[in-house]
């Protein structure tokens, strides 16, 4: 019997310079023996089941749907044995003065996991993890505010909107309309994303959310919900849209609004990744929003040509913060460092010249307007995509936004 290599993050330079087979490879999970899949409940996913290895995950296991998924639950378990028994000592106990050593520390465990939440909420938004229907309130509501969410609406944002519309102008954290190398591009970005939405007003989950944090912070302690919820909030908003705004900074100029590996960027070989439950994969998971966190760097060497073919932005090594710190200072040739091309025959081994990579990704950040979107796809196939009041407010606005330049 043929022996099969785990594929996960750290070996994907290995995978791709020994042109591993996809068919000789597993995901983490099929490492043992006893692994199965198995249909979920309700569902036409299939997860992962094996047998227990150690006592943690005998104590475990009975709760998950997918046994791969422990490194999901600690993010909330480690939430409940932290941040929570500190935030209730802060606000129930120390209500005259908070010792400082306890603010910052505080502050560094929310720091410490603030990433991982983000990410545990994510892939749990997109795949079922808990067995039991109750528990899936556990990071979205339980956890959320700690983290600087607010009440569900990262589910009605992420899944109901940003997904559906992929980056598209009625996309409302959409990068289409935004210089993307450019600081005042962000801030506008910023300041716009900001805003209450739709959505989100249409469920009242960010307005009850608010108004009960106003409520405890006026009446009660209010310190501590500033340290605790206030802080973590305005953290949370930056980390999200900063990371969003690097994930969809790269966009074809021939076709901005194609999804997938057209508008979103990969980043392998990175700590980050191995942290992050994969998160660097994200034309990946564009391509299939619900495909489990494990299974992308296999998956991304299944389908290698395909990355190679639509000449898709591949970086390692990095993460988002580098890569928007490096952006908003225009430092292209050094992101074109980190560049990877796997359809060479060393990855470090580029077809384009660094200069041509930078000048080539600078290329991508151009902001485009309704008139650019015109004249790419057409006034008729965008109707169809968007609908005529859409299009027509949209080019109009850019039509008296070029009278007012003139």
């Amino acid at each position: 019997m043929t022996e099969h290599r785990l594929l996960r993050d750290p070996e994907i330079f290995q995978a791709l310079a020994e042109d591993w087979s996809y068919e000789s490879t597993v995901s983490p999970g099929f490492e043992r023996k006893d692994a199965h899949l198995t249909p979920a409940p309700n569902s036409s996913l299939k997860v992962v089941d094996f047998s227990p290895r150690s006592l943690y995950e005998r104590l475990v296991f009975p709760f998950l749907l997918d046994k791969r998924d422990v490194a999901v639950w600690n993010v909330p378990f480690f939430t409940m044995l932290t941040l929570w028994p500190s935030f209730l000592y802060m606000f129930f106990v120390e209500t005259d003065y908070i010792p400082l050593w306890h603010v910052a520390a505080h502050l560094f465990a929310a720091w410490w996991q603030i990433t991982a939440y983000h990410l545990a909420v994510h892939v749990s938004s997109h795949r079922k993890v808990f067995k039991y229907s109750i528990m899936d309130h556990w990071i979205p509501v339980l956890c959320a505010p700690l983290y600087g969410h607010t009440l569900y609406t990262y589910y009605f944002h992420h899944i109901k909107m940003h997904h559906v519309a992929d980056n598209s102008p009625v996309d409302i954290s959409s990068t289409v309309f935004y210089q993307r190398d450019s600081l005042i591009g962000f801030l506008q970005y910023f300041s716009q994303h900001n805003q209450l939405n739709r959505a989100i007003k249409s469920v009242g989950c960010e307005w009850s959310s608010f108004a009960l944090m106003a409520y405890l912070t006026y009446n009660f302690n209010t310190m501590a919900m500033v340290w605790c919820f206030w802080v973590p909030l305005v953290a949370s908003r930056y980390g999200m849209m900063s990371g969003n705004w690097v994930q969809h900074a790269f966009l074809d100029p021939k076709d901005p609004l194609g999804g997938g590996l057209h508008n979103s960027i990969t980043i392998i070989g990175s700590r980050f990744n191995l942290l992050n439950y994969n998160d660097g994969y994200h034309a990946s998971h564009h391509l299939h929003a619900q495909r489990h966190w494990s299974e992308h760097p296999r998956e991304f060497l299944r389908r290698k040509q395909l990355y190679i073919d639509s000449d898709a932005i591949i970086f390692k090594g990095t993460d988002y913060d580098e890569m928007f710190g490096l952006l908003m200072i225009g430092e292209y040739e050094k992101l074109a460092a980190l560049m990877v091309d796997v359809g060479s025959k060393s990855i470090d081994c580029h077809r384009r010249t660094a200069a041509e990579r930078a000048a080539w990704l600078k290329e991508r950040t151009r902001k485009f307007t309704w008139a650019d979107l015109e004249r790419i796809y057409g006034v008729e196939a965008l109707n169809v995509k968007f609908g005529e009041a859409v299009v027509s407010a949209g080019l109009e606005e850019c039509r008296r936004g070029l009278t007012k330049e003139q």
